[in-house]
């Protein structure tokens, strides 16, 4: 594994436990037999975005070509959990990442005001989600099992070449913003600090 998968898969490690935790906020909050306001669907929504978003992200090529490889970490899906990600897949270019026309799904009428003198539009969206009960319990296996399996792979590695793991990576924006503003960057967030607790402000 070369520097630039292996970068992916130190980062893919974030986008998986990301998506756990989306997936565990919208399990803890969103009953899908109960009836809630438009605002907190929305809220679910979020929630379950993040999740398609954050999963997808490692198995996506990016501009410079890389895509997390879980062969290379001796990860085997099962026909099951590759259908999964398949579906997860599909929600993330379709519907999530980019608004597909096949896949919209809204409702636009107008109703007259003022005795008929202005016609008004009124807009409904779907603000349900896209994964059922059964797709929850299943990604919710499927995440803790990724990252119990990356997780091994890396542990592997600190055992066998730990200096390839004693690295810190900046973002290039940031690089470029600490540059042009020449002043110390202020140590605010935990991966700045090396703590486990920190700001959630932008650096």
């Amino acid at each position: 594994m070369n520097e630039r998968h292996l970068t992916r898969a130190i980062y893919s490690l974030w986008d998986i436990q990301q998506a756990l935790s989306a997936l565990t906020f919208l399990m803890e909050d969103c009953d899908l037999d109960s009836t809630y306001s438009t605002v907190e669907l929305r809220r679910f929504r979020c929630y379950e975005s993040t999740l398609i978003i954050s999963l997808a992200r490692p198995f996506e090529g990016t501009r410079s070509g890389t895509s997390l490889s879980l062969k290379r970490m001796g990860i085997k899906l099962s026909p099951d959990e590759k259908e999964l990600l398949k579906k997860v897949m599909h929600l993330r270019r379709a519907i999530i990442a980019h608004s597909g026309e096949e896949e919209m799904h809204f409702r636009v009428h107008t109703f007259p005001v003022l005795d008929g003198q202005f016609n008004v539009p009124h807009f409904q969206f779907n603000e349900g989600l896209h994964l059922s009960e059964e797709d929850h319990l299943h990604l919710e296996r499927f995440l803790h099992r990724l990252i119990q399996g990356i997780t091994k792979f890396f542990f592997e590695i600190a055992q066998s070449n730990p200096s390839i793991l004693d690295k810190y990576k900046v973002p290039e924006s940031l690089l470029k913003e600490w540059s042009n503003q020449r002043v110390e960057p202020t140590v605010k967030t935990p991966v700045e600090s090396g703590n486990e607790q920190g700001t959630a402000a932008h650096s």
